[in-house]
């Protein structure tokens, strides 16, 4: 009662947090866009200049989306680095919140250091399909972190209930295993996308692209599929031991039924992208949904820690 009182009467970081997170999940769609577009070179090869000014004269559709992206960029490592400062000296001595602190921030510095290689080495697809995945990470981090301050600052008096530990424990280790994996799943699809191997992909839910024309495509596309139809069983597993301590958890029930939502929507863009040709929207919302996946997946994941060792 006494820490609940304490949270009550600081002025809470959790609005600025959740602005944070909002910007973060701004640049990095701005950032599929720029990548999607060919607009990465929109302000050549410097930085921080763009084409050598610091507000272009001369404006075209790639100089805009790339200028953009680097002023959505600053703007929110700004935010970034308050939230740090005013965070670290407040809860510096949470064990949660330095972790959390640190995906974070080693989401940024891989995101910074495959996107001066993106430059330096003329986009190869294995750097952008890393970039992609280092931007994720870091939209994680920022997730976890908004959710500890709301937990902490705004519902500190909140008192979950003991769901059975094995089924806890079980839970958990099916939810941190199936983030690692989601990872992978990210990284195949990111390549794939960069490749440019999705323009060969025909038919939904089953390829039906011949292999004569489509060749190592067609194999990259059944890889692409069957490893997101297999992150759908695992989120259904996770699901039924959800479903198990609903009674006692409603909360990580609630988690596990807004991803399977998700699920099947990822599904269906993935349809929806190959039926517009790879149309820009569809694209988009092929990689929103797993932005909103992997930050549920990792919340689930975290909670299911022991609150002795994580206040989650």
């Amino acid at each position: 009662m006494q820490t609940a009182t304490i949270f009550r009467h600081r002025k809470k970081l959790y609005p600025l947090a959740l602005i944070t997170l909002i910007g973060l999940f701004l640049v990095n769609l701005i950032g599929f866009v720029d990548t999607k577009t060919g607009s990465t070179f929109g302000c050549g090869e410097e930085w921080p200049l763009c084409n050598g000014e610091w507000i272009p004269s001369e404006w075209d559709k790639h100089v805009a989306i790339e200028y953009t992206h680097r002023v959505s960029v600053l703007v929110d490592m700004i935010l970034l680095i308050v939230l740090t400062v005013l965070s670290w000296t407040r809860y510096r001595d949470r064990k949660a919140m330095r972790i959390i602190i640190g995906i974070c921030f080693s989401g940024f510095i891989g995101e910074s250091v495959l996107g001066a290689l993106t430059v330096l080495f003329d986009n190869p697809p294995w750097v952008l399909a890393f970039h992609m995945g280092m931007a994720l990470t870091s939209v994680v981090g920022l997730f976890l972190w908004t959710g500890w301050l709301y937990r902490n600052e705004v519902d500190p008096s909140r008192h979950q209930k003991e769901a059975d530990p094995a089924g806890m424990k079980k839970l958990g280790q099916w939810a941190w295993f199936a983030v690692i994996y989601f990872f992978f799943v990210v990284y195949f699809g990111a390549y794939v996308s960069f490749t440019g191997s999705g323009s060969f992909f025909q038919g939904w839910p089953v390829p039906t692209e011949p292999y004569e024309i489509a060749r190592h495509a067609l194999v990259i596309d059944w890889v692409h599929r069957l490893s997101g139809f297999v992150l759908l069983l695992m989120i259904l597993r996770l699901s039924v031991l959800a479903y198990r301590m609903r009674q006692e958890r409603k909360d990580l029930w609630g988690i596990c039924r807004a991803m399977l939502i998700l699920i099947v929507l990822q599904f269906l863009s993935g349809g929806l992208l190959i039926y517009t040709g790879l149309s820009l929207a569809a694209f988009l919302l092929h990689v929103t949904f797993p932005s909103l996946i992997i930050c549920l997946l990792s919340w689930l994941a975290f909670k299911t820690v022991p609150q002795r060792r994580n206040r989650l």
